[in-house]
């Protein structure tokens, strides 16, 4: 009996808050509720978003140090690398730089980095790290470390200089072919001549002169600018004009000018600078 009274108890129950719910009765209580529940939901979203923001904020900047400290490690390492090679480098360039002073113990040379090239592009001009102070004068000659001839001194500072390459169109080299095209060889003399387009060219050949490709071409000394038999570089192309006073070539340069990264300037020749007859 006291179950079935129980349960007819649920029932209205039931049957009364489905009957307010329809009618809004109870929206002013639910409203309240929320009211005031409103805030505390709130303060615990910000709290947990605090919490959150702090943890994120911790940890990305426990992530950039670690970045940091990384990039700073592959710095290092490519620092000690590229010193061990620029060092490698230099060892090898003095070494071939000895190389060429043993080959001309008469003279006296200063060992020069090239530090900037003309930002025109108009010369053929490239600067270097010693000057007046290390004795350096205009129109000293310059050899790479290979023993090419490179050019000469153009403009001397205290502490750097200017040089003109021999491709520049204001260089002009009294030289000598040495060709193999008859028994013995047989010397030919000619003027080796930069280009604006940075190129190198042989004048002022006999029309009958014995020159091929491959043929080398050294300085002839005449003039007074140059010593004699520096080598300047090789006959690329032979220019075949039957009825021409004079022969032209196009010259292969024995240094590489385009890579040059350390100089020898050849200190005890000075130019005559011969005057007219």
């Amino acid at each position: 009996m006291r179950l079935l009274w129980w349960t007819l108890a649920v029932v209205s129950i039931s049957l009364l808050s489905i009957t307010l719910s329809q009618n809004r009765t109870l929206d002013p209580l639910q409203n309240t509720s929320l009211t005031i529940a409103a805030p505390v939901e709130n303060g615990l979203r910000e709290l947990a978003d605090s919490i959150s923001d702090f943890f994120k904020g911790a940890f990305n900047r426990d992530l950039e140090r670690e970045n940091e400290r990384l990039r700073e490690e592959i710095e290092l390492l490519q620092t000690e690398i590229a010193t061990g090679e620029d060092a490698q480098r230099r060892a090898q360039e003095l070494e071939e730089a000895l190389g060429v002073k043993q080959g001309r113990p008469e003279d006296q040379f200063v060992v020069a980095d090239i530090i900037a090239q003309d930002p025109s592009g108009l010369k053929r001009a490239l600067a270097i790290d010693r000057g007046a102070e290390d004795g350096l004068d205009e129109g000293m000659v310059v050899l790479s470390k290979g023993g090419g001839l490179v050019g000469t001194v153009s403009r001397v500072y205290e502490d750097f200089a200017w040089l003109r390459l021999i491709t520049d169109p204001n260089s002009a080299v009294n030289v000598v072919v040495l060709s193999e095209g008859e028994e013995g060889g047989s010397l030919a003399r000619g003027v080796a001549t930069g280009g604006l387009r940075g190129d190198l060219t042989l004048e002022m050949l006999p029309a009958d002169a014995k020159i091929g490709e491959g043929d080398l071409v050294t300085t002839s000394g005449l003039g007074g600018n140059y010593p004699r038999a520096l080598l300047l570089g090789s006959a690329k192309s032979v220019e075949e004009k039957p009825q021409a006073v004079f022969r032209k070539a196009t010259l292969e340069p024995a240094a590489d000018l385009s890579t040059l990264d350390t100089v020898l300037v050849i200190t005890s020749f000075l130019p005559a600078r011969l005057a007219g007859p």
